[in-house]
């Protein structure tokens, strides 16, 4: 769709005067332009106005479009990719190192605010070089992080906690040929994104399913492993980039849940804290909650979303979140952002799901 006919679309859809077009339009175009157009799940074609003008045109009355146009305007949350890659470049140094210079304070018997003799300590460098960092999942950017930190080796990031047998025997013989037990000093995994914390830890009658879940499970059991990490002695922090408070307390209670014998091993850390108040309550009187509650399709809720215990209206376990990612909506956002093509509601910025829908 040409720029000009999604304006005039718009403008038609809105029932915008003259004046309100030399109003909006600027605006529009410069969101458009900086942020929403980079939306990676538009069709070729598509952009964020014509995207926004076809949004607001399935809504029943002026009224609805104006509710609609204005939570857009006011409470949409984007992350785009600049955002996401400066999230992993100071994921290390910001959060993440200044852990390692905790441990290794209070391991040497330095006060902590002495850093310059934290750093030049030789327990600094054997914690620092014997930390290993792998990502939870594609999003965890590695290539950009291993880019942004030169400090650190090569051979200790991985893209996949998922390492063969072969790789982690060379680990195993490489860090503890000084002698250090356990040989893996510290583990961090790398992640882009967390709403619910499910993901990572849940909990299924006496077991704990979820990705973190399960990578612990093997190094408490796989031979391989346990000759490379040793819980609680070597220390795991999850490191998320963008997570909210529900997912933060599930992965520590998880973790506590895993291993209750010690509450000093695990740590969760995050770039950007997405707070409480960001999300959508479905008890507010806001406009939005009314349009969110009836124009919804049933259909969205099949077998894997039904695991967050909630209808889909405000999104997945009732994230209730404003919040896009550049490249692909969260479920835990409200569907109306993130409904796929084919659905008989439109979404504004149309998600792609892992699961896809059989027959």
């Amino acid at each position: 769709m040409k720029a000009g006919l999604a304006e005039r679309l718009l403008a038609k859809v809105m029932d915008w005067a003259p004046e309100d077009v030399a109003r909006e339009r600027p605006i529009l175009q410069a969101l458009a332009d900086l942020k929403y157009d980079g939306y990676q799940q538009y069709s070729p074609g598509m952009r964020f106005v014509e995207s926004f003008a076809l949004w607001l045109a399935q809504f029943e009355t002026v009224e609805q479009r104006r509710s609609a146009y204005d939570f857009v305007r006011r409470r949409l949350v984007y992350l785009g990719n600049a955002e996401m890659d400066h999230f992993a470049a100071i994921a290390y140094s910001d959060l993440i190192r200044p852990i390692l210079i905790d441990a290794a304070a209070e391991a040497e018997g330095i006060p902590k605010y002495r850093i310059r003799s934290v750093l030049e300590s030789d327990t600094f460098a054997d914690l620092q070089n014997s930390t290993l960092f792998c990502g939870l999942s594609d999003g965890a950017r590695i290539d950009f992080f291993r880019r942004a930190n030169r400090q650190l080796s090569h051979e200790q990031i991985f893209q996949s906690y998922d390492l063969s047998e072969q790789k982690l025997t060379e680990l195993s013989e490489r860090l503890g040929a000084d002698g250090a037990d356990p040989p893996c000093r510290a583990l961090v995994l790398l992640d882009d994104f967390s709403a619910s914390g499910t993901s990572y830890f849940r909990r299924d009658g006496d077991t704990y399913k979820g990705k973190v879940a399960k990578f612990l499970a093997r190094t408490q059991t796989e031979p391989i492993w346990q000759k490379l990490v040793r819980l609680p002695d070597t220390k795991v922090i999850v490191a998320v980039y963008v997570a909210t408070d529900v997912a933060i307390q599930r992965i520590r209670d998880g973790a506590a849940g895993f291993l209750p014998t010690s509450t000093e091993w695990f740590q969760v850390a995050v770039v950007q804290r997405l707070p409480e108040d960001l999300r959508v309550d479905r008890e507010s009187d806001d406009p939005f909650v009314a349009l969110a509650t009836h124009y919804y399709d049933e259909s969205v809720e099949d077998e894997h979303f039904e695991k967050g215990g909630t209808d889909g209206r405000f999104g997945f376990a009732g994230g209730g979140l404003p919040l896009v990612l550049h490249h692909n909506t969260p479920n835990n956002s409200l569907f109306l952002l993130w409904a796929e093509d084919g659905r008989q509601v439109r979404g504004l910025f149309p998600r792609v799901s892992r699961h896809r829908s059989e027959g």
